[in-house]
């Protein structure tokens, strides 16, 4: 237990001894001390506290509480709601005027205002109540933001790329024609490379894979070059169950792309299919290793392959 947190025994002098705890299920604190740990994702999940009128509770934080930001509902009929002044320790004390198994919220907002910035817990009136309540807040690193940040940003230029190519290629050529027309090729064409030997399956795959062929087509104007990846797949299918591949990802040092899949169609069990995986990228990416990821529309199962090598 961290070394803010005061001791029980001092408590039990301060307040008089409480009554037996009800059961409470939290992160598996052994002390016996009911523990919340809560990140920017949890910070939504439902925490009920028992308390006692007359019967002080004390919850204590690992970061602190913002002045004046514990906020109670029917805050009249607490005898103290009270903050420490470095913001770790808020003490409830209801009055006898509450009736069981009422139930009032309290919100606690945090003086760093980082998320999650704020907590609800809902109060449960009750003859057994907790004596201490202790509250992990875990923070997410800087690095974890920005990741997602830039992840979302690339997310959004693909899917602008992706739409004003769907637009152009409604009036375009097709053929060699068409790749030109659009800017899908320039005159170094589509360079092909066989990536049989250089990829592995995870083990435990249901699949086996007879072909592996990569590809790769400059294209864009010239000061918005952009590139065309495409992994072309033979792939058996070993399990016992259809398998439809309707989604795939290839993820490498240069960042993580969503791919288009073709085509939509199951490869029935001891069965193969010819699949096409292809993404556009701006710039020239590296040639690898990438991660290829496919999955069907349930996600229930997925193919990886790692290795993959473009020419």
């Amino acid at each position: 237990m961290p070394a803010c947190f005061p001791n029980a025994a001092l408590l039990l002098l301060l307040f008089g001894a409480p009554a037996v705890a009800q059961p409470f299920t939290t992160s598996g604190d052994l002390s016996g001390t009911p523990r919340f740990t809560v990140t920017a994702d949890t910070a939504d999940e439902a925490r009920e506290v028992p308390i006692s009128p007359n019967r002080a509770v004390i919850f204590l934080f690992n970061t602190p509480v913002q002045a004046g930001g514990a906020i109670v509902e029917e805050r009249e009929r607490f005898r103290q709601v009270s903050l420490s002044e470095d913001g770790l320790m808020l003490t409830l004390l209801p009055s006898g005027e509450l009736k069981p198994s009422r139930r009032l919220t309290l919100t606690v907002r945090f003086a760093d205002g980082a998320p999650p910035t704020s907590l609800d817990f809902t109060l449960v009136v009750s003859p057994r109540a907790e004596v201490q309540v202790e509250v992990y807040r875990q923070l997410r690193p800087c690095d974890s933001y920005r990741q997602q940040s830039e992840e979302a940003e690339a997310r959004v230029l693909q899917c602008q790329t992706q739409l004003a190519r769907e637009r152009a290629e409604r009036d375009a050529p097709g053929g060699l024609i068409g790749l030109l027309v659009l800017n899908h090729m320039d005159e170094n064409g589509i360079r092909s490379r066989r990536i049989i030997e250089d990829i592995s399956l995870r083990p435990g795959e249901a699949f086996t894979v007879d072909r592996a062929v990569s590809y790769r087509a400059m294209g864009g104007e010239e000061d918005a070059r952009v590139t065309r990846l495409a992994v072309e797949l033979t792939l058996w299918n070993r399990g016992a169950e259809p398998w439809t591949p309707t989604h795939a990802q290839l993820v490498g040092q240069g960042g993580r792309w969503d791919l288009e899949v073709w085509p939509p169609r199951p490869i029935a069990p001891g069965e193969s299919l010819r699949v096409l995986v292809e993404v556009e990228v701006p710039g020239e990416p590296a040639s690898g290793p990438y991660l290829l990821k496919l999955w069907d529309e349930s996600t229930a199962r997925t193919l990886t392959l790692s290795g993959v090598m473009f020419p």
